[in-house]
């Protein structure tokens, strides 16, 4: 096993899924949906390193180069509900904006298009613009992993563009066993659509949401899941009340 100091995914959570849910697996297949740098931040790394299947997907062509210099296979397309080629990507140079222990350089902001609630977060974003194709999830599975049969884990961080990511995967022939979804605005929206999928949320851990079938968790985890969901709901709504002009403070 490779001694390597890998960086691992904000809040542990790749740690904190791994001992709940494949603590006895040493075999899985990871499906890393924006996978971005080998290592820093990277939810599917400590999965690799523990012997895993890692399918990499990352639309960033240095990120992909990273990865094929340490001998990773990744798939070079953007995620998205329909497929699609010559699309345009944006790609933001965050220039070594410190964080966790690190340096962030195009982790922050880049995707499809630079969504509403991102665009308010910075300004005067360093934006280049490149042509990428981009894939639904089970049109690059059936192509590119034609023996995939079930995904264990499957992480999406692609800056806002989650839900169709999401839209674009066969929930009935992959029903991943957990799924770490990037949430950073917290928004309930998530967990609905997951809720219809027959999905719980495990936890919270910002910025992502757990998700695992509910039939796979114990009855008192079912239970919080759903508390876990309605309490996230009404601080969402809090703050949104406390964002509108004139609200109280």
């Amino acid at each position: 096993m490779s001694t390597q100091r890998v960086n691992r995914a904000e809040g542990d959570v790749d740690l904190l899924v791994r001992k709940r849910f494949f603590a006895d697996v040493t075999q899985g297949t990871a499906v890393d949906v924006g996978a971005a740098q080998p290592d820093f931040l990277s939810i599917s790394a400590s999965f690799r390193e523990a012997g895993w299947k890692v399918i990499a997907i990352e639309p960033n062509p240095e990120f992909c180069r990273l990865h094929r210099e340490r001998g990773h296979e990744v798939l070079q397309y953007a995620c998205g509900d329909h497929d699609e080629d010559d699309v345009e990507f944006c790609l933001v140079d965050s220039h070594g904006t410190a964080y966790e222990q690190g340096k962030v350089s195009f982790e922050s902001f880049s995707s499809l298009a630079i969504k509403d609630e991102y665009a308010k977060l910075k300004d005067n974003l360093d934006i280049t613009r490149i042509r990428v194709r981009l894939r639904r999830l089970d049109t690059i599975l059936r192509e590119d992993a034609p023996d995939l049969t079930r995904i264990d884990l499957l992480s999406i961080d692609v800056e806002g563009w989650e839900l169709e990511v999401l839209q674009g995967l066969d929930f009935a022939r992959y029903r991943p066993r957990a799924m770490v979804i990037e949430n950073l605005f917290n928004s309930p929206g998530y967990r609905s659509y997951m809720r219809h999928k027959g999905y719980g949320l495990w936890k919270y851990l910002p910025p992502n949401d757990v998700y695992v079938p509910l039939e796979d968790l114990r009855p008192g985890e079912r239970v919080l899941a759903a508390l876990r969901a309605m309490f996230l709901q009404g601080m969402y709504r809090l703050g949104k009340l406390r964002s509108r002009p004139g609200a109280s403070r």
